[in-house]
C-alpha cells in the first residue's frame, strides 16, 4: 500500500513540475523586433565592388510587442560598371506596455559580385 501511495504521489509530482518550474524561472522576452534583410547582386566587367546598404532602425519610448520587417533585392548585369545603393529606414512603435526584454534589430546584408571575364580580341 505504501509503494502505491508513494508511486502515486511521485507520478502527481512529475505532472505538474513543468507548471512549476516554468512559475520559478524568467521567461525570454522582447520589447520589440525590427529585422530587414537585403540581397545586392552585381555582375559587371569592374575589379571593384559598389554596392551600400543602410539601415537604420528605430524603436519608439517603452516600445513592446511591435514588429516589422522588410526584404529587398537588387541585381545589376552590366558590360560597364553596376552601382548599387539601399537605404531602408524602419519605425517601430508597439503598444508602449513596457513588459518585455530589449529590443532586436537584425541587420542581414547579402553583397555578391562576380567579374565578368574580359574578352580578348
Amino acid at each position: 500500500m505504501k509503494f502505491k501511495l508513494l508511486s502515486l504521489s511521485l507520478f502527481s509530482i512529475s505532472a505538474i513540475s513543468p507548471f512549476l518550474i516554468s512559475s520559478f524561472t524568467n521567461q525570454a522576452m522582447a520589447g520589440c523586433v525590427a529585422v530587414d534583410v537585403s540581397t545586392q547582386v552585381a555582375v559587371d566587367r569592374s575589379s571593384q565592388r559598389n554596392q551600400r546598404n543602410e539601415v537604420s532602425q528605430n524603436f519608439a519610448p517603452n516600445c513592446d510587442g511591435g514588429r516589422v520587417r522588410s526584404r529587398a533585392s537588387q541585381y545589376c548585369n552590366s558590360d560597364g560598371r553596376c552601382e548599387q545603393y539601399r537605404r531602408s529606414e524602419q519605425n517601430v512603435t508597439g503598444n508602449g506596455n513596457r513588459r518585455g526584454g530589449p529590443n532586436i534589430g537584425i541587420k542581414v546584408h547579402v553583397p555578391v559580385h562576380v567579374t565578368k571575364p574580359s574578352i580578348g580580341r
